[in-house]
């Protein structure tokens, strides 16, 4: 009997094996055409774009090389033909990836993605010495009420390793969309200066990894989130009136003389974010100097900043008065957050002939939680905690963060229960531990948003 239940088991599973690589077998041989109808006859939900992901279906290119040198100049009826041959409602109907080659050794891929994403990227083609450029953008300034040329609205454009020679193709075709929220350009080689305009609808732009960057000038009436990585470079901001997110990842520019007053119009642009990030040898190298003088210094603050991400080398006692001094001009900060990176540029100490930084004490009342993340040395968190303390009159919740470790908080103990390094250490006037910190504590642990 019991040899018939497991001949029975073996048989029922070898069944179900089967149907499994027949269902298996099924759906990879059929033909994409057949697959693409079947699909899209469904909303594109997980269930679908997974079995389209599976069989190759989402990423399928559709290569278009007729055999014969195909001028550039045809690049911009390529791709109109490309967006309204695509059916919103039925994304898998036709191919959604596009690739195209041109003369000249110029490769375009266009892909479309969800929630009405174009992406446009030319880093395929043959990447000679970059000749330097100069790029306008001019998006959303079509008069709403007139129809659409394109069926597909897009909201998020990303431009991908656009040259000198595809540069002025890529703006005539995309200056004809008219409700793009997000512009992010990447890796554009010999970009020298870059102006963008979007009178409505443009609310962030991302620029980043532009090595030859010199000048940015931006003149967008809605825009809330500006993040820019790459180097040190002037930015101008017109009619920027509800910037709200600011990311500056600048570059070492690798000299020190430096002409501040071209970077006041930045200055002036971030004061009213609620979310930055900032380095720390960019409040001393490039800020520090507009902000100390007499007018600034009384007068200027950053009022609605809540969370602030602070990049150093290290904290050692002057970049700790660094950050401190940057401080004393935040006086609505909730959230600190604190990353050491020894890749980070690291501002010089005070040497003979530079008069060390005086820290004057502030006030930091709504601050609640200082999250650190690269601190080797535990007294290093503890010294931090103290002079808070001492120059804001702050307590805020101390949180560390270590690779292959919990997430730690920072507490303060009676001299009795002190043990270990914490009753050891000289430089601090209390004794402290730290210990595994719990969830749900009002999301105050949480990432900064523009932490990876």
């Amino acid at each position: 009997m019991e040899e018939e239940q497991e001949q029975e088991q073996e048989n029922n599973s070898t069944d179900e094996t089967s149907r499994l690589k027949i269902k298996e077998d099924y759906i990879s041989k059929l033909p994409y055409e057949v697959l693409a109808q079947i699909l899209s006859i469904y909303p594109l939900d997980s269930g679908s774009k997974a079995v389209a992901i599976f069989t190759g279906l989402w990423n399928r290119p559709c290569i278009q090389h007729k055999g014969r040198t195909v001028k550039l100049q045809d690049f911009e009826s390529i791709i109109s033909s490309f967006l309204v041959n695509f059916d919103e409602n039925n994304p898998l109907k036709k191919p959604r990836k596009l690739e195209f080659h041109f003369d000249r050794g110029s490769i375009v891929t266009a892909s479309i993605g969800l929630n009405k994403k174009l992406n446009l990227d030319f880093s395929k083609g043959k990447q000679e010495f970059p000749r330097q450029f100069g790029w306008e953008i001019v998006l959303n300034t079509l008069d709403f009420a007139q129809p659409s040329p394109y069926p597909f609205s897009v909201k998020t454009l990303r431009l991908t390793s656009v040259n000198y020679l595809s540069c002025e193709l890529v703006s005539s075709l995309i200056n004809k969309f008219r409700y793009v929220e997000t512009l992010i350009i990447d890796k554009c080689n010999g970009l020298r200066s870059l102006k963008v305009e979007g009178l409505a609808k443009l609310t962030n732009l991302i620029v980043r990894d532009c090595v030859d960057l010199k000048s940015v000038f931006i003149q967008t009436l809605e825009l809330k989130t500006l993040r820019y990585g790459g180097p040190l470079c002037w930015f101008s901001l017109k009619n920027v009136m509800y910037l709200e997110d600011v990311m500056l990842d600048f570059e070492c520019p690798g000299f020190i003389h430096l002409n501040h007053h071209l970077y006041n119009p930045l200055l002036r642009a971030i004061r009213d974010v609620k979310v930055l990030t900032f380095h720390g040898w960019m409040f001393k190298d490039v800020f520090g100097p507009l902000l100390f003088s007499k007018q600034n210094e009384e007068h200027f603050r950053f009022s609605k900043l809540e969370d602030l991400w602070w990049v150093d080398s290290c904290m050692e006692d002057h970049n700790i008065n660094w950050l401190f001094c940057f401080l004393k001009f935040c006086t609505s900060l909730k959230r600190l957050f604190i990353t050491i990176d020894p890749r980070s540029y690291s501002t010089p100490s005070a040497g003979d002939n530079e008069r060390p930084i005086k820290v004057q004490k502030g006030q930091l009342r709504k601050l609640k939680m200082v999250k650190l993340e690269g601190f080797k040395e535990e007294e290093d968190a503890m010294l931090l905690k103290e002079r808070m303390l001492e120059v804001f009159g702050a307590e805020p919740r101390v949180v560390d963060v270590s690779q292959g470790m919990h997430t730690r908080c920072l507490i303060r103990i009676p001299k009795r229960q002190a043990f270990g390094k914490e009753k050891e250490s000289k430089k601090v006037k209390f004794h402290y531990k730290f210990v595994e910190e719990v969830e749900g504590n009002g999301g105050l642990c949480s990432k900064h948003p523009h932490m990876p």
